[in-house]
């Protein structure tokens, strides 16, 4: 009984924090604008999860994240990507019963903007309303206990108090919703579990994840070392800064 309310204590404390981050950034507007600032709710599946491929690839700095989980849906690889090189991109489909675990950041509009733009919304992929549950990982399986909480509060058919609405993607053609799923390469899975482990999703998922088999491709694919040269690129970015 302890535990349980310790774990409920932090689900509480979690959403107090994204909320108050929300209120306080909402009020500090500079002097030439005096406009309140729009804030969006954005769940990453794939290689977003990973802070890197947000700050150093993307070019968005987040308000906000933390990992999360997101019920009656699944991680999908059916978005098209380049034959022998990048086969598939991830993107999440409804599916009762099934969960996805991932990173929910909070982001500026303008930073929303980009990451839209960047994953090729609306041709890729096409944005889809959710609500997820948001944890404190600890790699075993905090998301598995918050959600368990967030069901005791609320009735088995409708879940809304203890989550956070959010955008997330989705395959945008209905061929490819449709389709099975094409394995994606090494170097793409790669990055997912790099963002997993950093956010410590559940450990059952990110095993779930290295347990994919990838599909075939010249080498590992491309997605580490896009992700790794813009991370160079940012490090060498911020030491010539420092003689300027």
């Amino acid at each position: 009984m302890f535990l349980a309310r310790m774990r409920f204590t932090s689900i509480l404390l979690l959403l107090c924090l994204w909320t108050c981050n929300s209120l306080s950034t909402t009020t500090t507007s500079n002097n030439k604008n005096t406009s309140d600032q729009k804030y969006y709710n954005y769940f990453a599946f794939g290689s977003n999860m990973a802070s890197s491929t947000m700050t150093a690839l993307r070019n968005v700095n987040p308000v906000a994240s933390a990992a999360a989980v997101l019920t009656d849906h699944r991680l999908a690889f059916n978005v098209p990507g380049t034959p022998f090189i990048e086969p598939s991109w991830a993107s999440i489909e409804p599916a009762e019963g099934e969960i996805a675990h991932g990173v929910v950041y909070k982001l500026t509009e303008g930073d929303f903007q980009i990451v839209c733009e960047t994953e090729g919304v609306p041709f890729g992929y096409t944005l889809h309303r959710c609500r997820v549950v948001p944890y404190v990982g600890n790699g075993n399986n905090a998301g598995e206990e918050a959600l368990e909480n967030v069901i005791s509060m609320n009735s088995e058919t409708e879940i809304g108090n203890g989550t956070i609405s959010a955008f997330t993607l989705r395959a945008s053609r209905a061929e490819w919703r449709r389709a099975e799923d094409t394995p994606p390469s090494r170097a793409y899975l790669n990055v997912l579990i790099r963002g997993a482990e950093e956010f410590k999703l559940d450990q059952q998922y990110i095993e779930n994840l290295k347990a994919i088999t990838p599909g075939q491709t010249i080498g590992k694919g491309i997605a580490e070392l896009m992700l790794t040269t813009a991370e160079r690129r940012n490090e060498l970015s911020s030491r010539m800064e420092r003689f300027q």
